[in-house]
């Protein structure tokens, strides 16, 4: 008995889930997405500054307001980004590592194919200074990594070429903490589900 209610109820919650999934089939930048994303990445930081190459993956849900679009969406990220200078008693290297992101995305549907975006959330890096004196020298080595938090505004614009694969470009800005910040141009390849 108690299998033919689980059966009925199971029946009955897929006819229900699958109604909203056949009405958003027709609508453009809708459900669950991934992108894999590449990019140049610019770290400033106290008058100083590197650029390197930005690789990683981001994953979001798009919600229809009839063309206006809505999502959650969450990224991790790292980089190739490093500089090094020269000090009187040694040599010192700053480094950007890995950067965790969650904030959300309001878009617009210009066409059935073009989807332009804005967007705003939370961040956090991870900021490696490390320092090693010269021969000789009595300075102090030091490897020190932080984690600072900040915020993100980017912008970009997401084109389908097909129902399920799409291509995205975005820029992006990102403010942490103790004058840290970042630009990131950034192009994407995703798969809408």
């Amino acid at each position: 008995m108690y299998q033919r209610i689980f059966a009925a109820v199971a029946a009955m919650s897929a006819i229900g889930f699958s109604v909203p999934a056949f009405a958003q089939a027709d609508e453009p930048f809708v459900g669950p997405r991934v992108t894999v994303i590449g990019g140049w990445d610019r770290i400033d930081h106290d008058g100083e500054n590197g650029s390197g190459f930005v690789y990683g993956g981001n994953a979001g849900y798009d919600i229809a307001i009839g063309n206006v679009r809505l999502a959650p969406e969450v990224e991790v990220t790292g980089t190739t980004q490093k500089s090094c200078f020269a000090e009187t008693a040694g040599r010192r290297c700053e480094r950007a590592d890995r950067d965790f992101y969650a904030g959300g995305r309001i878009g617009y549907v210009v066409t059935p194919s073009v989807l332009l975006y804005g967007k705003a959330g939370y961040t956090n890096g991870r900021f490696t200074d490390r320092f090693t004196p010269a021969t000789g020298s009595t300075a102090v080595a030091f490897d020190r990594r932080d984690n600072r938090s900040g915020f993100r505004l980017g912008a970009g614009v997401e084109y389908a070429l097909t129902q399920n694969f799409f291509v995205t470009g975005e820029y992006r800005y990102s403010n942490y903490s103790a004058d840290f910040s970042r630009n990131q141009i950034i192009g994407g390849v995703g798969f809408r589900f």
